[in-house]
């Protein structure tokens, strides 16, 4: 069923292809549907196209929750066709092995362009005059900002203070339409999010001018801010030299991992194999100051279980159980180093007690 050209579509074609085939393409071919609505069905077309991850896309049709008074809503249901808030439920059903397949901050690469509706995706805000300041929360709190900064163009210009180190980036403000007085509100929450909290981390994508793709320039932290005698504000932001692009420090990165290989774990093996036989055997790499290694948790989950609880080299039972969930401790390593061209793969890897690990490595 999911081929095109006699191939096998991957997971976000097949899934750009379930919500055009059950809402997009019978709403296009209506002849009675007024052509007001068929707009916002081609509009939201453009967006489909842009989604890279099949998580993000659940996320996009969870949001259209408008209810049987929206204009739209009532249109498509005029004319007997289906919309969004009519599929969410049994897309997320059709595609639940790739629900927590979303951006992630460390997949931007400092140095690389990045059009207007990737990095909208990633804040999960779908409109594009939504302005330049987004706020990223991590159980309730501001966990990180998103900044697009345009160079030339606007009425308060950002500017580089020292390419590219050190940038000049006006708050977010609003205009009065009554005296076109603009504010700079201090309150407002992505200029709120950076003063109350000075080390949150600040995702930078800048461009020159209107209409370009943005270049991710990394990771910015707050260094003061500038408060001019027209009203206007700026921050001066700063490279942040200890991130060099990412984030996500190494404990944070290694909790995540672990989660994603628990949640492997805890579906499954059917599941598991049907996610390695869609994976690609190289992982994603995410090129920062180094080069990382994403690492499939699938394959992490699959040879614990292949081991049973007992070290794959020595033989003998793990030496004690994990604290977070009672499991045999075991630690998955890779027979040739990924970094080494090795493949992500259970046939790469083996599970080892830590003496073992060690000894691998350093033995």
């Amino acid at each position: 069923m999911w081929k095109r050209d006699g191939k096998d579509m991957t997971p976000i074609q097949r899934a750009r292809e379930f919500i055009r085939t059950k809402v997009q393409a019978p709403a296009l071919q209506n002849p009675d549907l007024p052509e007001e609505f068929k707009a916002k069905v081609k509009n939201s077309n453009i967006w489909l196209e842009k989604f890279t991850r099949v998580g993000d896309l659940i996320v996009y049709l969870k949001r259209f929750q408008l209810g049987t008074n929206d204009p739209t809503y009532q249109a498509m249901h005029g004319h007997g066709l289906k919309t969004f808030e009519d599929i969410a439920v049994d897309f997320e059903n059709e595609f639940t092995l790739w629900a927590n397949d979303c951006t992630r901050p460390t997949d931007f690469i400092v140095g690389k362009k990045y059009g207007a509706h990737e990095i909208l995706i990633f804040v999960r805000n779908y409109d594009t005059r939504s302005g330049g300041m987004f706020v990223l929360e991590s159980g309730g709190k501001p966990g990180c900002v998103v900044i697009k900064a345009t160079l030339a163009g606007g009425h308060y210009p950002n500017e580089w203070l020292e390419i590219p180190n050190r940038l000049k980036y006006y708050l977010k403000s609003k205009a009065n339409k009554d005296t076109s007085e603009v504010n700079f509100g201090e309150h407002y929450k992505p200029n709120a999010a950076i003063l109350e909290t000075p080390d949150i981390p600040i995702l930078t994508f800048v461009r020159d001018v209107e209409g370009d793709a943005f270049t991710y320039q990394g990771v910015f932290k707050y260094v003061t801010i500038v408060r001019e005698s027209d009203g206007s504000k700026w921050f001066e932001l700063r490279r942040d030299p200890n991130e060099g692009g990412i984030i996500e420090d190494g404990a944070f990165k290694a909790r995540v991992f672990a989660e994603e290989t628990k949640a492997s774990r805890q579906s499954s093996r059917e599941q598991r194999l049907t996610r390695l036989a869609a994976a690609p055997k190289r992982p994603v790499r995410t090129l920062v100051l180094t080069t990382e290694f994403r690492r499939n948790p699938d394959v992490v989950a699959e040879v614990l279980e292949r081991a049973g609880g007992t070290c794959e080299s020595c033989h003998e039972p793990a030496p004690f159980a994990r604290r977070s969930d009672g499991t045999p401790y075991l630690e998955v390593h890779h027979r040739l180093p990924l970094a080494q061209e090795g493949e992500d793969t259970i046939e790469n890897a083996i599970a080892q007690c830590p003496n073992c690990h060690r000894m691998a490595h350093f033995g």
